[in-house]
């Protein structure tokens, strides 16, 4: 897959400005980004374009006409070199990544307690289940994973407050 060219060299603000160009390059429009966090950050795609996003990025995961009209905040996650995200999981969702570009490994666990660190394989698809613990790692290079959002009530849909962290290395609650 690897569909942009990003090295070690490059900093923080140029591997969101060659994510950004190759984002815009394919049409899709960008609602928010945020480079402040300290693992890297991400990108969300405007909610409209979710079609188009799961049909480059998903195309192998089945998701109903019903589904598709549901908010699925189709996101880019871009970790950074031997950065973590939070171990976490959250009560009002479910995940569906996959790495792009780069390399990220993944823990997850059914319970409090850490996984084994696994390396995420390119194009492939993860699935995390609703309450699953998990976490994203950079490894040696930014890791840039598609991300869409399965909501468990449509009707109360998850936020980026939706987050039970259990172990993080910033000291974020």
């Amino acid at each position: 897959m690897n569909l942009i060219a990003i090295n070690t060299e490059l900093s923080k603000e140029e591997v969101f400005q060659k994510v950004e160009d190759f984002l815009t390059v394919k049409g899709f429009r960008i609602s928010k980004v945020d480079q402040t966090r300290p693992w890297g950050g991400f990108f969300v795609l405007e909610e409209s374009q979710i079609r188009e996003f799961k049909a480059m990025f998903f195309h192998d995961v089945d998701l109903s006409e019903q589904q598709l009209e549901q908010k699925l905040s189709p996101k880019f996650l871009l970790v950074a070199p031997g950065a973590r995200l939070s171990w976490q999981y959250h009560f009002r969702r479910a995940e569906l990544w996959k790495l792009i570009n780069g390399e990220s490994g993944i823990v997850r666990s059914e319970s409090d307690e850490l996984g084994d660190l696994e390396k995420m394989v390119l194009g492939q698809t993860v699935s995390l289940k609703n309450g699953e613990r998990h976490r994203l790692v950079g490894l040696d290079t930014w890791g840039i994973v598609a991300e869409i959002w399965m909501h468990v009530d449509p009707e109360n849909p998850s936020n980026e407050e939706d987050i039970v962290r259990l172990e993080d290395d910033y000291s974020r609650k």
